[in-house]
């Protein structure tokens, strides 16, 4: 009896040891695991994820790190969403945007609120509903027509962020209201067709006394950018009117006699609808987003209408053709060409750098798998433009060097890179780096087109060195441009005196695009799934209309 109570008594003892020192060694280790997920978070340039589990419950853990990982990183930029709106609530709710220095707003865009119209899917997109409902709120009470006096409005800026915000907002909230408000403000902008005979839209529309202001040229970017706005407003009234207008423009662009197949002048004559050959060939600005949406028409009408696929596959291979470049250390980039293609400009432009997510959407969408090395190889680029400054911000335009002036070509990233030599004399001239990449205007605005084509990389490679390199733009963002007040555009990339290069300029689009396509690469696939959505060029999510819903223009 004794004996058989003592021996009850040790096994009693030492279950509970064992007990005890299994839940001290799971506390340590999940307090191990919490600080391992804040140090990849916080030293992301030491991150080393481990990829060399090999087997499933390796593979598992691996996956469930990462997804912590991305989770804080997504929170983290949200964080930087709610210091930007924050500001902006503050020092200039219902001005078109922040000044983040002298703590004020302005009114660039005509007094219509663009900051606020801009950022309402990004509102809803990261759950700031308290935020998100203020602000649809105050769309309610405006009156688009009507801008500042004396205002000439930008119908191509309008209709990217104005109309594609309400636009953007509507497809996720379907609130009524932010439809009619869209109309509202497509109705004011369709003006502007008014002012040219051949179709084309004019540059601004007077809103204040309803007319075109005419113009004799405009650019493709103006004439070719407002397709998806208008045709998805369409679909969503039931109303042709808006597709007419903006498919007679396309036709327009597609007509006119091209020297070069698949590349596309800079500018049109608004009178003859002819181009001017005279003008640049190029993918930055002023023609950028109206190679953007060739794809992006074919892709908004579920893959319906074969010429826009058929003319942006001309476009695609006319690119690679004559505007892709390879710079002495082997870096592809996109140059232009200026006189009658007599100049090649061995310079690009960040606008340029959305190109390689492009490139991959296009990629994935028509199965051509060789367009993806190439984007891939034009996005170390962009990566490289911002990696290699000492603030790891990118400037607004680069260039490479001449023949002969590099060292041997340089295969791998590494963390360490710097410029070779100091600036000399005024803040835009430097010296190429090892890359031979050279800052020629050295402002960073808060641009979003780098980090765009991170994001569709990601989506269609799943490789997560986008997602690092993501990572280290935000971080450089976050370090060199968070003033007090919201975040400031940047004089000089090369200085790291944060406070003394800071413009006082947060342009709508830092809400708009940079800091949603930065939440977006940290997200589930599933968010803004690119199955379901296509993106305008001011990151405004349009359902894809299925089974051919289009509205057809009669």
């Amino acid at each position: 009896m004794f004996l058989v109570s003592r021996i009850s008594l040790r096994g009693i003892f030492f279950t509970l040891l064992a007990t005890l020192s299994l839940l001290y060694f799971m506390h340590f280790y999940g307090i191990l695991q919490s600080e391992r997920v804040d140090i990849m978070v916080d030293k992301v340039s030491q991150v080393k994820i481990p990829w060399t589990y090999g087997t499933s419950i390796g593979d598992s853990f691996r996956n469930s790190e990462l997804t912590l990982t991305n989770h804080k990183r997504q929170q983290a930029v949200r964080n930087a969403m709610q210091h930007a709106w924050a500001g902006y609530k503050t020092h200039a709710f219902g001005k078109d945007e922040l000044q983040p220095i002298s703590k004020g707003g302005n009114v660039r865009w005509g007094d219509w609120a663009i900051s606020l119209i801009d950022s309402l899917d990004t509102l809803k997109l990261m759950e700031m509903e308290e935020e998100y409902l203020e602000a649809k709120e105050f769309v309610r009470s405006m009156d688009f027509g009507r801008v500042t006096s004396g205002y000439m409005t930008q119908v191509f800026e309008m209709t990217i962020r104005a109309l594609g915000g309400l636009l953007g907002a509507y497809e996720l909230d379907e609130d009524p209201m932010l439809l009619k408000k869209a109309r509202e403000v497509a109705d004011v902008l369709a003006v502007a067709f008014e002012g040219s005979l051949v179709g084309l839209p004019v540059s601004y529309v007077d809103v204040n006394m309803k007319k075109p202001v005419p113009t004799a040229q405009v650019c493709i970017a103006e004439a070719g950018t407002i397709q998806l706005e208008f045709k998805k407003l369409s679909q969503l009234t039931g109303d042709p009117k808006y597709r007419k207008i903006v498919e007679r423009a396309s036709d327009v662009l597609e007509t006119a006699t091209k020297y070069h197949s698949g590349l596309y002048p800079m500018y049109l004559n608004t009178v003859n609808g002819q181009y001017d050959h005279s003008a640049s060939l190029s993918i930055g600005a002023g023609a950028d987003s109206f190679y953007e949406y060739q794809l992006k028409q074919y892709i908004l009408h579920d893959k319906a209408e074969e010429k826009y696929k058929d003319q942006y596959v001309a476009s695609v291979e006319a690119v690679k053709a004559k505007l892709v470049a390879k710079s002495d250390s082997g870096l592809l980039y996109l140059g232009q060409w200026r006189n009658n293609m007599t100049v090649f400009v061995r310079e690009m432009e960040h606008l340029a750098c959305f190109y390689p997510g492009l490139m991959a959407l296009g990629a994935q969408v028509l199965d051509r798998p060789q367009d993806l090395t190439v984007a891939e190889e034009l996005a170390r680029t962009c990566y490289l433009s911002y990696k290699t400054t000492a603030t790891g911000l990118g400037p607004e335009t680069f260039s490479f060097s001449e023949p002969g002036q590099l060292p041997p070509a340089i295969d791998d990233i590494s963390d360490d890179i710097l410029p070779v030599a100091a600036p000399l004399g005024y803040p835009k001239i430097f010296q190429p780096n090892k890359y031979g990449i050279t800052p020629v205007d050295t402002r960073y605005i808060l641009r979003p087109e780098t980090v765009e084509s991170l994001f569709i990389l990601y989506r269609v490679t799943d490789d997560p060195k986008y997602q690092e390199w993501g990572w280290d733009i935000f971080n450089a963002i976050e370090k060199h441009t968070k003033a007090e007040v919201g975040y400031a555009a940047y004089v000089n990339v090369h200085d790291v005196n944060s406070t003394g290069n800071w413009i006082d300029s947060m342009e709508s689009f830092f809400m708009a695009e940079t800091l949603k396509y930065l939440y977006l690469l940290f997200s589930p696939t599933d968010l803004i799934s690119l199955d379901e959505f296509v993106l305008s060029t001011e990151a405004h999510p349009f359902r894809i209309i299925k089974n051919n819903e289009t509205v057809l223009a009669d």
